[in-house]
């Protein structure tokens, strides 16, 4: 059975889907390992817009000194990266995740796979949609071969049903007036073997769109 509300819903987002990538490099030396992070802005189209942005304003990092032969090295939930994504409270978003599997010395693809000029790595992680950046309110995301996705409302509906669809914007909308903020957690592992000294890079892409169809979490 077709559900009006919900049918009308999706044609009207497929016309507006959005969407924000955020890429993530990461960059190992063996002494430290500062993780810097890099926004860009790919553009918008539609009424509605998606803002990323780094909430902490801190780098990826695990702990120091990294060192050859140092084994496993975690960045852990409470430290974890912080992305924010700002959106319209109501709507549901779609977020995809890419992270490279292991970090190539000096970056060079040709390194791949290559025990002595490669750190693998492992990515986690989780988001809050309840209006604060607290970790006691996250819900983790199935990661597999540092690949997941999640679909969630910017704002949690406190497991009450979707409304009806809301009007389209008009020219007098004033999106920050319904605007809230989720927040999207990242960390996980390196595994330090008896690799060459050198600085050790990869990449996290995060993909941020409206969803076609709202649920409840």
């Amino acid at each position: 059975m077709v559900n009006p509300a919900t049918d009308s819903l999706t044609q009207w987002f497929t016309k507006t889907r959005l969407i924000q990538t955020f890429f993530m490099t990461i960059i190992l030396a063996l002494t430290s390992f500062p993780v810097k992070a890099q926004e860009i802005d790919f553009g918008s189209f539609g009424n509605y817009t998606i803002t990323l942005e780094n909430i902490a304003m801190n780098d990826f990092t695990f702990q120091e000194p990294i060192v050859t032969g140092g084994g496993i090295y975690e960045v852990e939930l409470v430290d974890a990266f912080v992305l924010g994504i700002i959106g319209v409270k109501y709507l549901d978003v779609g977020v995809s995740i890419t992270g490279d599997g292991e970090l190539l010395l000096d970056g060079d693809i040709s390194n791949s796979g290559d025990p002595e000029r490669s750190v693998p790595f492992t990515l986690k992680a989780a988001y809050a949609n309840r209006g604060q950046n607290n970790i006691s309110d996250v819900k983790f995301i199935t990661i597999a071969s540092n690949l997941g996705e999640a679909r969630f409302p910017v704002l949690a509906r406190q497991n009450l049903p979707p409304g009806p669809p809301p009007p389209p914007p008009t020219e007098s909308f004033d999106q920050s007036q319904v605007e809230e903020i989720a927040y999207l957690y990242l960390y996980g592992e390196i595994d330090v073997g008896n690799v060459l000294a050198g600085e050790y890079i990869g990449t996290i892409t995060i993909n941020v769109q409206y969803d076609n169809i709202p649920n409840g979490n």
